[in-house]
């Protein structure tokens, strides 16, 4: 018996209390969600290469959404610092374009970079803030 009891945790009667009050709040699951797995549109037209050395795989990066843009309703522009790197691809953008709208957060994080050219193919991951 003694041996079963040792693989237990013990909590103390007032963790017990606040949780069975809902006083704390205990989540085992990641507040960020993927949403999406893509690269960057555009990045050909942008000057990246000042800023490319710190563009490292798990670079966070703003999602900011352009509702008045000309050319797509729904651009979603990705943000390094105060630099516009590219786009979310015009194919991909309608729904978070949507929630953004709705209020909802996004940010990006940089998986891979390589040079091809001029273009700057950088592949990212875009995580919805919950």
């Amino acid at each position: 018996m003694e041996e079963q009891n040792q693989n237990l945790i013990k909590a103390s009667s007032g963790l017990l209390s606040a949780l069975s009050k809902g006083g704390i709040s205990i989540s085992l699951m990641p507040k960020d969600i993927l949403v999406l797995e893509t690269i960057i549109a555009g990045t050909s037209f942008r000057k990246l290469k000042e800023i490319e050395p710190q563009l490292m795989p798990q670079t966070k990066l703003e999602v900011i959404r352009e509702a008045n843009n000309e050319y797509d309703q729904f651009a979603i522009a990705i943000h390094f610092e105060k630099n516009k790197v590219g786009y979310i691809p015009k194919d991909s953008n309608e729904v978070i374009a949507r929630l953004l709208d709705a209020g909802k957060a996004f940010y990006a994080t940089i998986t891979n970079k390589e040079w091809e050219g001029n273009w700057l193919k950088i592949g990212i991951n875009v995580f919805l803030k919950d």
